[in-house]
């Protein structure tokens, strides 16, 4: 691609780019919106884990699309710092809702660290959509549900395409 035509944005804006995505809400409803409505599902749950999925795809995207970018370890960093700041938010405001101690950090780690094994099963690692799904259906409580397992890989796949997407247009300075 001509770097000539490519949007010049600083590392600091490309993080924050990615992180106002990851955490945008609006095609986390539309695919909820688009299960159907008789099938016997937490919604709730399946709301919370679309959200710390799509968190996770970005941060996974843009590792793996800077992977042989000297930026990587930087806006990789800046976009975590984020994430972080973002979680002890949540943390102290659930934690002071429900009276429950929330560590919203750790459940991405402890996300990441589930979805990261199930993709260590794929053999040649040929499509990360064949282990994302069913795992996040086995996550939601609801293991055997195709309509979930499908609406786990569509949000991991438009979240890391939109990452490529971005990172295509443009160039961080």
């Amino acid at each position: 691609m001509n770097e000539f035509f490519l949007e010049k944005v600083s590392i600091e804006k490309a993080s924050e780019d990615l992180f106002d995505f990851a955490i945008d809400r609006s095609d986390i409803k539309l695919i909820l919106q688009n299960l159907p409505e008789d099938i016997r599902i937490n919604r709730v749950s399946v709301e919370y884990e679309i959200q710390l999925l799509k968190i996770l795809a970005v941060g996974w995207s843009i590792s793996f699309f800077l992977d042989e970018s000297s930026l990587k370890k930087e806006l990789s960093g800046l976009f975590w710092n984020a994430v972080q700041s973002f979680s002890q938010n949540i943390s102290i405001l659930s934690s002071s809702s429900t009276g429950k101690e929330v560590d919203y950090f750790n459940t991405l780690k402890e996300r990441l660290d589930n979805y990261l094994t199930a993709l260590n099963f794929i053999p040649d690692n040929s499509d990360p959509l064949a282990s994302i799904g069913p795992k996040f259906a086995e996550l939601c409580g609801s293991k055997d549900n195709a309509h979930i397992m499908l609406s786990g890989s569509k949000t991991f796949n438009l979240s890391v395409g939109a990452v490529k997407n971005y990172l295509e247009s443009i160039q961080i300075e």
